[in-house]
């Protein structure tokens, strides 16, 4: 297989292969968005700042430098045939990052291709994250618990449930280093209520926030569907754990998002966050794509 450095000149072959992979995986989640420009995706992704990758009449790899380390997007690899192909990309392409001082690297896979994420296993990466979706519609929910929309008056507690989050991923097995300033928190909830694409939902109990979630409206892409709303942020106080504040809040988004004639919705969680990892696939979510991982020594 000959194996040549990523060029502008390659884009339309990997539009074509990416549009192959794409409908495969539309046979296993027909929820994903059924019209994509996969030129456009795959430009996005080669337009990133430090991009670099290879390419071969079977197969592509792109990525870029991102907060992350560098990462293989959702539009940046896909093979066609035998999938042992993308060890033999990833060993043309994997020095230059690791020259590049990227020994943290990641790969978007979707979910329904186990030979495919097999042969990145054995290429040392392991499963980091999951995005996944499902179909909204009319949950019924107890937890004793009142939900209403949040308002800017609830911006204090909502600090204070980013923090329990952030929180319980710090000890094992997620070891997250991960953390924010009180102002840092402040910031990123500063104009939430006024943002069209935001929605966000608390859960009372005597009066007292417990839980929040919110929403978010993604643009499309190879993984978001038009039309299609994500499960952006969710966190219930500690000692409110396990008393039914998570499951009456996400019955409840799944049932408003229906009512406002949005048909599908998306979420992700970390592996090793074992309360999420359980709690979503028991609501529904099915996983649409793996984010995959290596550090390299």
């Amino acid at each position: 297989m000959e194996i040549a450095p990523f060029t502008d000149a390659h884009v339309d072959a990997a539009a074509e292969l990416l549009a192959e992979r794409h409908a495969r995986h539309r046979e296993a989640e027909p929820l994903l968005p059924a019209e994509v420009d996969f030129r456009a995706e795959v430009e996005k992704d080669w337009s990133a700042d430090g991009a670099s990758g290879v390419f071969s009449k079977h197969g592509y790899l792109l990525g870029a430098p991102s907060r992350r380390g560098f990462t293989v997007g959702i539009a940046g690899h896909a093979v066609d045939g035998d999938v042992e192909q993308a060890r033999d990309l990833y060993a043309a392409a994997a020095g230059r990052w690791l020259e590049a001082g990227h020994a943290s690297q990641h790969v978007f896979l979707p979910a329904s291709e186990g030979p495919l994420v097999d042969a990145w296993f054995r290429l040392s990466f392991g499963a980091s994250a999951v995005l996944a979706m499902r179909e909204t519609g009319a949950e019924a929910y107890d937890g004793d618990v009142t939900i209403r929309p949040g308002t800017p008056d609830d911006a204090a507690t909502a600090i204070e449930l980013d923090r329990a989050m952030h929180d319980s991923m710090l000890p094992s097995p997620s070891f997250s280093g991960h953390s924010h300033s009180d102002e840092e928190y402040a910031e990123e909830w500063e104009g939430t209520w006024d943002a069209d694409e935001f929605v966000h939902f608390v859960a009372e109990r005597g009066g007292r926030v417990l839980g929040h979630i919110v929403l978010y409206r993604r643009p499309p892409d190879l993984r978001v569907p038009p039309g299609s709303i994500d499960l952006a942020a969710a966190s219930t106080l500690p000692e409110a754990r396990g008393s039914g504040v998570g499951r009456a809040l996400t019955a409840h988004v799944l049932t408003w998002a229906a009512e406002h004639d949005i048909p599908a919705m998306t979420v992700d969680w970390r592996m090793t966050n074992l309360w999420a990892s359980r709690f979503w696939p028991r609501r529904g979510f099915r996983p649409t794509f793996l984010r995959l991982y290596r550090s390299i020594p």
